[in-house]
Parts: structure tokens; C-alpha cells; sequence
């Protein structure tokens, strides 16, 4: 029963990132330093993990950076088109930066 419910614990943090994501993204009173500061938090995060041989943790903290970045592409770009586009183009560079992200860990900490 454990070794079933694993992948689907793997996964929810995604999941429960991306709904937050997508409802704050939505959310017209929201500064633009809200999300930064938390990009910028979890990435100091995320690499600081794997220095004190806590390899397993980075996960989370990129996939908080990942949905923070989202909701921050997200915001700059519904300003100047429609919001569905910006949402769509928010969700992708949210991705790209979560890869890119774990590349750079997985380059310099070998991981």
C-alpha cells in the first residue's frame, strides 16, 4: 500500500503548487515583490540544501520557485496582453525555470 501511495505524494506538491499558483495569479492586488522575494528565497534555499547533505529536500523548494515565478511571468505579462495568454506563457516559463533550476543544482552539486 506504501509503495503505491509514493508516487502520488512525489507529485501533490506540484499539484498543490500550481493550484496556488493559478489562484493568485489571478488575483489583481498583488505586488510584483510578493512573488520575487519568494523566487528569490527559494533559490537561496534550494541551493543551500545539498551543502548541508540535505539532497532529497531540493525538490520543494524549486517546485516554490517554479509556481512563484509563474504567478510573477504571469503578472508582468497581463499587463500588457490578455490574461489567458499571460497565464499560459507564465505556466511555461514557470517550467523552464524549474529545469533550468535543477540543471544548475545538478551541475554544481552533482546530484
Amino acid at each position: 500500500m506504501q509503495e503505491s501511495m509514493m508516487p502520488f505524494i512525489n507529485t501533490s506538491p506540484l499539484f498543490i503548487a500550481i493550484v496556488i499558483g493559478f489562484a493568485v495569479s489571478f488575483n489583481e492586488n498583488i505586488s510584483i515583490r510578493v512573488p520575487a522575494i519568494i523566487v528569490a528565497t527559494a533559490t537561496i534555499i534550494s541551493f543551500l540544501l545539498p551543502i548541508f547533505n540535505l539532497r532529497s529536500w531540493v525538490t520543494y523548494p524549486v517546485i516554490i520557485s517554479e509556481s512563484a515565478m509563474f504567478v510573477l511571468t504571469a503578472i508582468i505579462l497581463s499587463k500588457k496582453m490578455k490574461r489567458w495568454l499571460a497565464w499560459i506563457l507564465g505556466l511555461i516559463a514557470g517550467f523552464v525555470w524549474a529545469i533550468v533550476l535543477l540543471i544548475l543544482l545538478g551541475m554544481t552539486f552533482n546530484i
